[in-house]
Protein backbone atom coordinates (compact mmCIF):
# COMPACT_ATOMS: atom_id res chain seq x y z
CA UNK A 1 0.00 0.00 0.00
CA UNK A 2 1.32 3.25 -1.26
CA UNK A 3 2.20 6.20 1.79
CA UNK A 4 -0.61 8.41 0.26
CA UNK A 5 -2.97 5.23 0.74
CA UNK A 6 -2.11 4.52 3.84
CA UNK A 7 -2.18 8.19 4.78
CA UNK A 8 -5.85 8.62 3.65
CA UNK A 9 -7.05 5.69 5.49
CA UNK A 10 -5.45 7.04 8.74
CA UNK A 11 -7.06 10.26 8.38
CA UNK A 12 -10.77 8.16 8.04
CA UNK A 13 -10.29 6.23 10.60
CA UNK A 14 -9.27 9.04 13.04
CA UNK A 15 -12.31 11.27 11.60
CA UNK A 16 -14.77 8.22 12.18
CA UNK A 17 -13.49 8.03 15.67
CA UNK A 18 -13.64 11.84 15.91
CA UNK A 19 -17.17 11.86 15.07
CA UNK A 20 -17.97 8.61 17.30
CA UNK A 21 -16.58 10.29 20.32
CA UNK A 22 -18.43 13.54 19.56
CA UNK A 23 -21.86 11.81 19.52
CA UNK A 24 -23.29 12.74 22.76
CA UNK A 25 -22.34 16.29 22.65
CA UNK A 26 -24.22 16.84 19.08
CA UNK A 27 -27.42 14.88 20.34
CA UNK A 28 -27.56 17.98 22.63
CA UNK A 29 -27.26 20.28 19.97
CA UNK A 30 -29.81 18.34 17.89
CA UNK A 31 -32.35 18.81 20.39
CA UNK A 32 -31.70 22.50 20.67
CA UNK A 33 -32.10 23.17 17.03
CA UNK A 34 -35.49 20.99 16.92
CA UNK A 35 -36.71 23.04 19.51
CA UNK A 36 -35.77 26.00 17.57
CA UNK A 37 -37.05 24.81 14.29
CA UNK A 38 -40.03 22.96 15.59
CA UNK A 39 -43.46 24.09 14.66
CA UNK A 40 -42.13 26.28 11.97
CA UNK A 41 -42.47 24.16 9.13
CA UNK A 42 -45.65 22.35 8.32
CA UNK A 43 -45.51 18.58 9.71
CA UNK A 44 -44.77 15.86 7.72
CA UNK A 45 -45.62 12.68 8.89
CA UNK A 46 -44.77 10.31 5.75
CA UNK A 47 -41.82 9.06 4.95
CA UNK A 48 -41.08 7.22 1.07
CA UNK A 49 -39.09 3.96 0.71
CA UNK A 50 -37.83 2.81 -2.49
CA UNK A 51 -37.79 -1.25 -2.11
CA UNK A 52 -37.81 -4.00 -4.36
CA UNK A 53 -35.05 -6.90 -5.54
CA UNK A 54 -31.27 -5.50 -6.31
CA UNK A 55 -30.57 -4.62 -10.07
CA UNK A 56 -34.31 -3.13 -10.83
CA UNK A 57 -33.24 0.77 -11.39
CA UNK A 58 -33.56 1.23 -7.40
CA UNK A 59 -30.71 3.61 -7.66
CA UNK A 60 -31.84 5.34 -10.77
CA UNK A 61 -34.76 6.21 -9.64
CA UNK A 62 -33.49 7.78 -6.20
CA UNK A 63 -30.94 9.34 -7.46
CA UNK A 64 -33.58 10.95 -9.78
CA UNK A 65 -36.43 12.34 -7.56
CA UNK A 66 -33.49 13.47 -5.12
CA UNK A 67 -32.04 15.54 -7.84
CA UNK A 68 -35.50 17.02 -9.36
CA UNK A 69 -37.54 17.67 -6.77
CA UNK A 70 -37.90 18.80 -2.34
CA UNK A 71 -37.42 15.69 -0.55
CA UNK A 72 -34.82 15.25 2.60
CA UNK A 73 -32.86 12.54 1.66
CA UNK A 74 -29.37 11.28 3.43
CA UNK A 75 -26.53 12.27 1.31
CA UNK A 76 -22.66 10.81 1.36
CA UNK A 77 -21.49 13.60 3.51
CA UNK A 78 -24.67 13.57 5.93
CA UNK A 79 -24.28 9.42 5.56
CA UNK A 80 -20.87 10.06 7.68
CA UNK A 81 -22.98 11.22 10.85
CA UNK A 82 -25.29 8.33 11.36
CA UNK A 83 -25.67 8.14 14.62
CA UNK A 84 -27.01 11.89 14.61
CA UNK A 85 -28.19 12.08 11.33
CA UNK A 86 -30.35 15.54 12.03
CA UNK A 87 -27.07 16.89 12.49
CA UNK A 88 -25.44 15.54 9.65
CA UNK A 89 -28.24 17.15 7.34
CA UNK A 90 -28.28 20.44 8.71
CA UNK A 91 -24.51 20.78 8.08
CA UNK A 92 -25.05 19.10 4.82
CA UNK A 93 -27.90 21.69 4.08
CA UNK A 94 -25.45 24.60 5.01
CA UNK A 95 -23.08 23.01 2.84
CA UNK A 96 -25.07 22.48 -0.46
CA UNK A 97 -28.59 24.42 0.49
CA UNK A 98 -30.94 22.95 -1.67
CA UNK A 99 -28.88 22.46 -4.54
CA UNK A 100 -29.27 19.76 -6.97
CA UNK A 101 -26.71 16.74 -7.07
CA UNK A 102 -26.46 15.81 -10.66
CA UNK A 103 -25.35 12.70 -10.41
CA UNK A 104 -27.06 9.36 -11.93
CA UNK A 105 -23.71 7.04 -11.54
CA UNK A 106 -23.27 4.54 -8.98
CA UNK A 107 -21.26 1.59 -8.50
CA UNK A 108 -24.11 -1.64 -7.30
CA UNK A 109 -26.06 1.08 -5.64
CA UNK A 110 -23.06 2.90 -3.80
CA UNK A 111 -22.65 6.82 -4.91
CA UNK A 112 -19.51 6.62 -2.24
CA UNK A 113 -17.28 7.99 -4.91
CA UNK A 114 -19.42 10.67 -6.38
CA UNK A 115 -19.62 13.46 -4.58
CA UNK A 116 -20.85 14.42 -1.04
CA UNK A 117 -24.19 15.26 -2.10
CA UNK A 118 -24.99 12.36 -4.07
CA UNK A 119 -27.65 9.70 -2.34
CA UNK A 120 -26.60 7.31 0.20
CA UNK A 121 -28.19 4.32 1.08
CA UNK A 122 -26.29 4.89 4.61
CA UNK A 123 -26.65 1.44 5.75
CA UNK A 124 -24.93 2.32 9.00
CA UNK A 125 -28.19 4.57 10.22
CA UNK A 126 -30.23 1.21 9.99
CA UNK A 127 -27.78 -1.06 11.78
CA UNK A 128 -27.49 1.25 15.14
CA UNK A 129 -30.80 -1.02 15.34
CA UNK A 130 -30.91 -4.34 13.24
CA UNK A 131 -28.59 -7.13 12.83
CA UNK A 132 -26.34 -7.26 9.93
CA UNK A 133 -26.27 -10.87 9.72
CA UNK A 134 -29.74 -11.45 8.18
CA UNK A 135 -32.03 -8.53 6.53
CA UNK A 136 -35.62 -10.08 7.29
CA UNK A 137 -37.08 -8.16 10.47
CA UNK A 138 -40.17 -10.07 11.63
CA UNK A 139 -42.89 -9.04 14.48
CA UNK A 140 -41.04 -10.55 17.80
CA UNK A 141 -37.81 -8.87 16.54
CA UNK A 142 -39.71 -5.34 16.92
CA UNK A 143 -39.28 -3.77 20.34
CA UNK A 144 -40.63 -0.28 21.28
CA UNK A 145 -37.24 1.09 22.06
CA UNK A 146 -36.64 0.76 18.12
CA UNK A 147 -40.01 1.84 16.60
CA UNK A 148 -39.80 5.24 19.06
CA UNK A 149 -35.87 5.83 18.28
CA UNK A 150 -36.24 5.26 14.61
CA UNK A 151 -39.49 7.25 14.55
CA UNK A 152 -38.28 10.16 16.38
CA UNK A 153 -35.08 10.55 14.59
CA UNK A 154 -36.82 10.60 11.23
CA UNK A 155 -39.79 12.93 12.16
CA UNK A 156 -37.72 15.39 13.57
CA UNK A 157 -35.46 15.79 10.29
CA UNK A 158 -38.85 16.15 8.36
CA UNK A 159 -40.20 18.27 11.02
CA UNK A 160 -36.78 20.34 10.80
CA UNK A 161 -36.64 20.75 6.94
CA UNK A 162 -40.37 20.49 5.95
CA UNK A 163 -40.06 18.03 3.17
CA UNK A 164 -40.52 14.25 3.90
CA UNK A 165 -37.50 12.07 3.71
CA UNK A 166 -37.11 9.89 0.83
CA UNK A 167 -34.79 6.56 1.70
CA UNK A 168 -34.04 3.64 -0.77
CA UNK A 169 -31.80 1.06 0.96
CA UNK A 170 -33.02 -2.57 -0.14
CA UNK A 171 -33.32 -4.05 2.97
CA UNK A 172 -36.08 -2.55 4.01
CA UNK A 173 -38.29 -4.16 1.87
CA UNK A 174 -37.34 -6.89 4.46
CA UNK A 175 -38.01 -5.04 7.04
CA UNK A 176 -41.82 -3.88 6.61
CA UNK A 177 -43.05 -5.01 9.49
CA UNK A 178 -40.48 -2.72 11.74
CA UNK A 179 -41.75 0.14 9.19
CA UNK A 180 -45.33 -0.12 9.22
CA UNK A 181 -44.67 -0.05 12.97
CA UNK A 182 -42.56 3.03 13.17
CA UNK A 183 -44.59 4.53 10.21
CA UNK A 184 -47.96 3.45 9.95
CA UNK A 185 -48.24 5.91 6.68
CA UNK A 186 -45.26 5.61 5.21
CA UNK A 187 -45.56 5.92 1.30
CA UNK A 188 -43.59 2.46 -0.17
CA UNK A 189 -42.18 2.72 -3.99
CA UNK A 190 -42.32 -1.15 -4.96
CA UNK A 191 -40.22 -0.87 -8.32
CA UNK A 192 -40.07 -4.44 -10.61
CA UNK A 193 -38.44 -5.37 -13.40
CA UNK A 194 -38.61 -8.37 -15.66
CA UNK A 195 -37.26 -11.38 -13.73
CA UNK A 196 -34.84 -12.34 -16.93
CA UNK A 197 -33.18 -9.12 -16.47
CA UNK A 198 -32.77 -8.86 -13.34
CA UNK A 199 -31.61 -12.29 -12.68
CA UNK A 200 -29.46 -11.76 -15.89
CA UNK A 201 -27.70 -8.04 -14.10
CA UNK A 202 -27.27 -9.85 -10.70
CA UNK A 203 -25.21 -12.92 -12.41
CA UNK A 204 -23.30 -9.75 -14.07
CA UNK A 205 -22.58 -8.30 -10.63
CA UNK A 206 -22.01 -11.61 -8.92
CA UNK A 207 -18.98 -12.11 -11.84
CA UNK A 208 -17.96 -8.57 -11.77
CA UNK A 209 -17.60 -8.79 -7.98
CA UNK A 210 -15.87 -12.14 -8.08
CA UNK A 211 -18.61 -13.46 -5.96
CA UNK A 212 -18.24 -17.34 -5.64
CA UNK A 213 -21.50 -19.78 -7.09
CA UNK A 214 -20.95 -20.92 -3.47
CA UNK A 215 -21.48 -17.55 -1.71
CA UNK A 216 -24.74 -15.12 -1.26
CA UNK A 217 -24.46 -11.47 -2.28
CA UNK A 218 -26.98 -8.60 -1.92
CA UNK A 219 -30.42 -8.64 0.14
CA UNK A 220 -31.08 -11.78 1.55
CA UNK A 221 -34.78 -13.31 1.70
CA UNK A 222 -36.17 -14.69 4.87
CA UNK A 223 -35.37 -18.53 3.56
CA UNK A 224 -31.50 -17.30 2.38
CA UNK A 225 -30.02 -20.58 4.11
CA UNK A 226 -32.37 -23.12 2.16
CA UNK A 227 -31.42 -21.50 -1.26
CA UNK A 228 -27.33 -21.46 -0.76
CA UNK A 229 -26.68 -24.57 -1.93
CA UNK A 230 -28.92 -23.93 -5.42
CA UNK A 231 -26.57 -23.51 -8.53
CA UNK A 232 -25.46 -19.87 -8.96
CA UNK A 233 -28.59 -18.98 -11.80
CA UNK A 234 -31.32 -20.56 -9.84
CA UNK A 235 -30.31 -18.96 -6.97
CA UNK A 236 -30.29 -15.69 -8.20
CA UNK A 237 -33.62 -16.44 -9.54
CA UNK A 238 -34.77 -17.47 -6.06
CA UNK A 239 -33.03 -14.54 -4.57
CA UNK A 240 -35.24 -12.21 -6.42
CA UNK A 241 -38.54 -14.53 -6.44
CA UNK A 242 -38.55 -14.71 -2.57
CA UNK A 243 -37.25 -11.31 -2.14
CA UNK A 244 -40.69 -10.21 -3.47
CA UNK A 245 -42.84 -12.46 -2.38
CA UNK A 246 -41.99 -11.15 1.15
CA UNK A 247 -42.47 -7.73 -0.24
CA UNK A 248 -45.98 -8.38 -1.66
CA UNK A 249 -47.33 -10.18 1.80
CA UNK A 250 -45.82 -7.14 3.99
CA UNK A 251 -47.91 -4.41 2.05
CA UNK A 252 -50.71 -5.62 3.28
CA UNK A 253 -49.68 -3.71 6.31
CA UNK A 254 -50.01 -0.35 4.82
CA UNK A 255 -53.12 1.35 3.39
CA UNK A 256 -53.19 0.74 -0.49
CA UNK A 257 -53.47 4.16 -1.34
CA UNK A 258 -49.87 4.53 0.28
CA UNK A 259 -48.85 2.07 -2.06
CA UNK A 260 -46.94 2.23 -5.79
CA UNK A 261 -45.95 -0.96 -7.78
CA UNK A 262 -43.82 0.85 -10.34
CA UNK A 263 -42.67 -1.22 -13.77
CA UNK A 264 -38.76 -1.01 -14.20
CA UNK A 265 -40.17 0.00 -18.16
CA UNK A 266 -42.13 2.58 -16.91
CA UNK A 267 -39.26 5.00 -15.56
CA UNK A 268 -39.68 8.51 -17.26
CA UNK A 269 -39.78 12.18 -16.81
CA UNK A 270 -44.15 11.98 -16.78
CA UNK A 271 -43.86 9.01 -14.25
CA UNK A 272 -41.24 11.34 -11.96
CA UNK A 273 -43.96 13.81 -11.82
CA UNK A 274 -46.81 11.63 -11.08
CA UNK A 275 -44.57 10.27 -8.25
CA UNK A 276 -44.10 13.49 -7.13
CA UNK A 277 -47.38 14.60 -7.18
CA UNK A 278 -48.27 11.68 -5.24
CA UNK A 279 -45.55 12.38 -2.30
CA UNK A 280 -46.76 15.83 -2.44
CA UNK A 281 -43.06 17.53 -3.10
CA UNK A 282 -42.44 20.19 -5.81
CA UNK A 283 -39.98 19.91 -8.36
CA UNK A 284 -36.63 21.61 -7.45
CA UNK A 285 -34.66 24.23 -9.98
CA UNK A 286 -32.17 23.90 -12.14
CA UNK A 287 -32.21 20.27 -11.80
CA UNK A 288 -30.74 17.94 -14.84
CA UNK A 289 -32.44 15.00 -16.36
CA UNK A 290 -31.40 11.19 -15.68
CA UNK A 291 -31.73 8.69 -18.78
CA UNK A 292 -33.17 5.92 -18.49
CA UNK A 293 -31.83 2.73 -20.02
CA UNK A 294 -34.67 0.29 -21.08
CA UNK A 295 -34.58 -3.31 -21.27
CA UNK A 296 -34.08 -5.38 -24.66
CA UNK A 297 -34.40 -8.64 -24.84
CA UNK A 298 -34.21 -8.87 -29.07
CA UNK A 299 -30.61 -7.90 -28.38
CA UNK A 300 -30.05 -11.19 -26.24
CA UNK A 301 -28.55 -13.96 -28.10
CA UNK A 302 -31.05 -17.27 -28.57
CA UNK A 303 -28.51 -19.16 -26.14
CA UNK A 304 -29.27 -16.78 -23.23
CA UNK A 305 -32.64 -16.08 -23.83
CA UNK A 306 -33.54 -20.01 -23.20
CA UNK A 307 -31.00 -19.69 -20.02
CA UNK A 308 -32.87 -17.13 -18.83
CA UNK A 309 -36.13 -18.34 -19.04
CA UNK A 310 -35.35 -21.50 -18.01
CA UNK A 311 -34.09 -19.84 -15.01
CA UNK A 312 -37.23 -17.86 -13.86
CA UNK A 313 -39.99 -20.40 -15.04
CA UNK A 314 -38.37 -22.38 -11.80
CA UNK A 315 -40.52 -19.71 -10.12
CA UNK A 316 -44.27 -18.60 -10.64
CA UNK A 317 -43.26 -15.20 -11.03
CA UNK A 318 -46.58 -12.76 -12.27
CA UNK A 319 -47.03 -12.93 -16.32
CA UNK A 320 -47.20 -9.17 -16.43
CA UNK A 321 -43.90 -8.78 -15.23
CA UNK A 322 -42.48 -9.77 -18.53
CA UNK A 323 -41.31 -6.97 -20.82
Amino acid sequence: MSKYRLCYRLKGKLATLFIKLISPLVSVFESALYRLKKGRSEQVNSPVFIIGAPRTGSTILYQALTNGYDVQYIDNFASAWYRNILFGMWLSHRRYKKKPHNNFTANHGSTTGYGGHAPSECGAFWYRWLPKDRHFVDHKDVTSCMVDELRNEVLMVQEVFGEPMLFKNLNAGQRLRLISKAFPDAKIIFLRRDPRFVVRSILKARAKLGIGSNRWWSIMPPNVDALMDLPEGEMCAAQVYFLEKQIANDLVLFPSSNIRIVHYKDLSQSLLQDLAKWIGVSPKPKSVEPIFKQDCFAKLSQEEKIYLDNLVNCYPFEKDLFA
